[in-house]
């Protein structure tokens, strides 16, 4: 009971309180500044305005996220924002991964359920390659800034890290949609963005990780609205022994439970000051 009463203490003192404040508040504006875009007479979030619309959040969430320090008295090291010369390595090693681990669930996929692949009728690759990096880096710096900079530093400084990486995964499915699907989605990759963050005390990483899933799931046509694609997944007449969306399902809990124990994983070795 005193162990629970310390605890309650230490999430509900006026200090956490007050940061838990300024993360809402700032939440509140970020989607404030989301809400205007996205009813302005042209479009800055489809396709091609989807940079622009992207870039202007960026500023915005900044401008806030400086205000917010300058009352605060912090610096930009404290939540992630410090780039050294190993920030680029970082976030190009997280493309890497993003990449990586989502080949891998589409193999899975394709060895085990009717989903087949085949090439795009798009002919150029370079310019579908670039055009779809650029608007999906804009659209993962956006989030990432918005979910794993202030509020996931400014969370684990008054919660912890545990507290921290799950309040900031919840917000971030709910930031894109109230519906179960999201919490086993971005909610459930929200928890590897936030380990990286902490991890590195960066939000390189994570961002090119972000970059590097939404990547190649826009290579294979699963993010038309993201530009073109270099091949088209659709499903196949032949059986497989599981159903696509079975396996997705089995997928998404394997991460979740990964997820839970790289974070517990992290927290002992905080604990312990490695």
């Amino acid at each position: 009971m005193n162990n629970l009463a310390k605890s309650l203490h230490e999430y509900f003192r006026p200090a956490s309180i007050t940061i838990l404040v300024k993360v809402f508040g700032f939440w509140a504006c970020f989607w404030l500044v989301l809400f205007g875009l996205r009813h302005l007479p042209m479009s800055t979030f489809g396709g091609a305005g989807a940079p622009v619309g992207a870039s202007i959040v960026i500023v915005a969430t900044l401008v806030l996220i400086f205000g917010l320090l300058r009352i605060d008295g912090g610096s930009r090291h404290d939540i992630g924002l410090s780039f050294t010369s190993r920030s680029l390595l970082q976030f190009v090693l997280g493309i890497g991964a993003g990449i990586v681990v989502v080949a891998g669930m589409l193999s899975a996929l394709i060895l085990l359920t009717p989903l087949e692949i085949e090439a795009s009728a798009d002919s150029d690759i370079l310019a579908v390659l670039g055009a779809s990096f650029l608007i999906l880096f804009a659209l993962a710096l956006m989030e990432e800034l918005a979910f794993r900079s202030y509020p996931l530093f400014r969370l684990r400084q008054a919660w912890g890290i545990r507290p921290a990486i799950y309040v900031t995964s919840i917000a971030f499915a709910l930031y894109h949609g109230i519906a179960f699907d999201n919490l086993l989605g971005p909610g459930v990759w929200g928890l590897f963005f936030g380990w990286m963050a902490i991890s590195t005390n960066s939000i390189a990483l994570p961002t090119g990780f972000h970059v590097g899933l939404n990547w190649l799931q826009a290579m294979v046509g699963m993010k038309p609205q993201y530009g073109g694609s270099i091949w088209e997944v659709s499903i196949g007449t032949s059986p497989g022994l599981l159903d696509v969306e079975t396996l997705g399902f089995l997928i998404q809990i394997a991460l979740l439970i990964a997820g839970i124990l790289i974070i517990e994983n992290l927290v002992r070795k905080q604990s312990k000051g490695t």
